[in-house]
């Protein structure tokens, strides 16, 4: 196992920043093949928020050194400014424990953008220690088990109905991911749940004998239209279908039908309450949403503690790759064939499958260098102007 070395006996974080990225573009080099574009489905006419106005986060420790986490949206950026930067200034780096329960600033700490404030921070420190040993952030925490981690391929962004999209299915079967995750349409545009089933049956011939397949609900299904749709669930061997309502706690077990779920577990109570009360078969845990690395290895270690796999929702892909790498228990990651490209714009070495999977991480750090286009200045959020 790696270990962290320092220049000075109390190397301190000395400056928090916010640097401003690029907005999120509506398009960005894929790896579907062309014939596949038509059957793409176009972004949104309004952009989201935090896909608009994109920031990274950057601690500085008191030697100079760096690192990074993004993006963030502008409203993480101000919890982190208002609540954590300043109880981390004068910090030790090294002693990661520490920083974890580093008292925030304010009486509210818990809900989704608090928790995505609090990853970011871990993530960039994390990717600073990395930075700072000249060693993959995953060397620091045990090191890596596998050399290369599978993905399996979120076809979110494709039209189910459109001619090529079963085409897409067997393209994806045959490119060597570990399985393949698509959204039955049916619940959204109010069509009775036959039409899921048929399109559900023709997903399955079209991926091929011995495919895996996962159908994302959105959390649109209710208790009637997932009991019509348990058949041919059944019928399809869906491996398993992720948040078929927007309340787990409400969904009871089906014979012969897997429940995924988690991203949206923000606060480790949710997280706890999922993992052990047997709601889940298939844990999903997102470093940049859940507190970051740490806090999903735990929760990765705790199902795998109630013989449940974990397969980590990539917000931040980089950082699901090292929580991969540093668990046994993750069977693979996932890929959005046509999000990730666009999230990934600000990196200038983009994580890309190979095969269906990628290489264990080996730059130092977690995400590698960023791509800043942006002239403003940086924002100070904690600690000395000067160190930037």
């Amino acid at each position: 196992m790696a270990t962290l070395t320092t220049a000075s006996a109390a190397n301190t974080v000395a400056a928090v920043l916010a640097m401003r990225l690029p907005a999120q573009p509506d398009q960005a080099p894929t790896i579907l093949p062309d014939w596949a574009e038509p059957a793409t489905t176009p972004p949104p006419p309004v952009p989201w928020p935090e896909q608009e106005h994109r920031f990274a986060v950057r601690t500085i420790d008191s030697d100079g050194a760096a690192g990074t986490y993004g993006p963030c949206s502008l409203a993480v950026v101000d919890i982190i400014r208002d609540q954590l930067a300043p109880a981390l200034i004068g910090r030790r780096v090294d002693v990661w424990r520490e920083l974890d329960i580093a008292p925030a600033l304010g009486r509210h700490r818990r809900g989704a953008h608090y928790r995505l404030a609090v990853s970011a921070i871990e993530l960039a420190l994390w990717d600073l220690r990395g930075v700072r040993a000249g060693v993959p952030t995953a060397a620091l925490l045990g090191g890596p088990v596998r050399e290369r981690v599978p993905a399996y391929a979120t076809a979110l962004g494709i039209d189910i109905d459109h001619p090529a999209a079963m085409d897409v299915a067997g393209w994806i079967a045959g490119a060597g991911f570990w399985g393949q995750k698509w959204a039955l349409p049916g619940a959204g545009l109010g069509e009775p749940a036959a039409r899921d089933a048929e399109r559900l049956l023709r997903l399955r011939d079209a991926a091929g004998h011995g495919a895996r397949i996962m159908i994302d609900a959105l959390g649109r299904w209710d208790q009637h239209r997932l009991r019509y749709l348990v058949p041919a669930l059944v019928e399809a061997g869906i491996e398993w279908v992720e948040e078929p309502t927007s309340d787990l706690d409400q969904v009871m077990a089906r014979p012969g039908v897997a429940i995924a779920g988690g991203e949206h577990a923000y606060d480790r109570v949710d997280q706890l309450r999922l993992i052990t009360r047997g709601r889940l078969q298939a844990w999903q845990p997102d470093v940049a949403w859940h507190g970051g690395l740490t806090r999903a290895l735990a929760m990765v270690d705790l199902a795998a503690e109630h013989a449940v796999a974990s397969f980590p929702h990539a917000a931040s892909l980089p950082a699901a790759l090292h929580l991969a790498a540093l668990s046994p228990a993750v069977p693979a990651v996932e890929y959005h064939l046509t999000l990730d490209p666009r999230r990934h714009s600000i990196l200038r070495q983009p994580p890309v499958p190979d095969t269906g999977a990628f290489p264990t991480p080996a730059q130092p750090g977690i995400a590698g260098a960023y791509v800043y286009t942006d002239a403003a200045e940086p924002q100070h959020l904690a600690g000395e102007r000067h160190a930037s």
